[in-house]
């Protein structure tokens, strides 16, 4: 069973976690209260979704525990100051999400029920199967919740569980 750490905010966390229960993927919440109780565990995978501040010694140990993990997934729509504050000491693969341009996956088009996303460099999957370069339609449940929807996207195409 994949355990995926994730930076973002409650709700956001918990809708993400509900829709990747049932494919047996254990979502672990990130934060200043538990970072020190964390040190230990290696995640598969490091999602951030939003900005934290840490102080020095909480950086020293998010940097341990994202240097530990195979992905760093980052929302790369939001200004995340978090890697300017850290070393990563192990290769790590980095995908980027969101509207900009530069991202690994980048949305294209948005309707109420639909979401087109480009992936727009090869990825390899957590099997060493590669994702190719694609544009991919995504159904969504909350268009509002775009964001979700496309680390739902990352985590099952990484997992192979589309």
């Amino acid at each position: 069973m994949p355990l995926i750490g994730i930076i973002a905010k409650k709700n956001d966390v918990e809708e993400i976690k509900r829709e990747l229960k049932k494919d047996n993927i254990e979502i672990f919440k990130i934060t200043k209260e538990s970072i020190k109780n964390i040190r230990n565990i290696k995640f598969e995978e490091i999602i951030i979704m939003k900005n934290i501040n840490f102080e020095k010694e909480e950086y020293k140990l998010i940097s341990e525990i994202i240097s530990k993990a195979q992905y760093l997934i980052l929302n790369e729509d939001i200004d995340i100051d978090i890697l300017s504050k850290i070393n990563i000491q192990n290769p790590i693969k980095l995908v980027t999400f969101g509207f900009n341009s530069k991202s690994t996956i980048t949305i294209s088009s948005v309707t109420d029920e639909n979401i087109v996303v480009c992936i727009q460099r090869d990825i390899e999957k957590v099997n060493k199967e590669m994702i190719e370069c694609q544009e991919k339609q995504i159904q969504v449940k909350n268009i509002k919740k775009i964001y979700n929807n496309l680390v739902i996207f990352i985590i099952k195409e990484l997992h192979n569980l589309i």
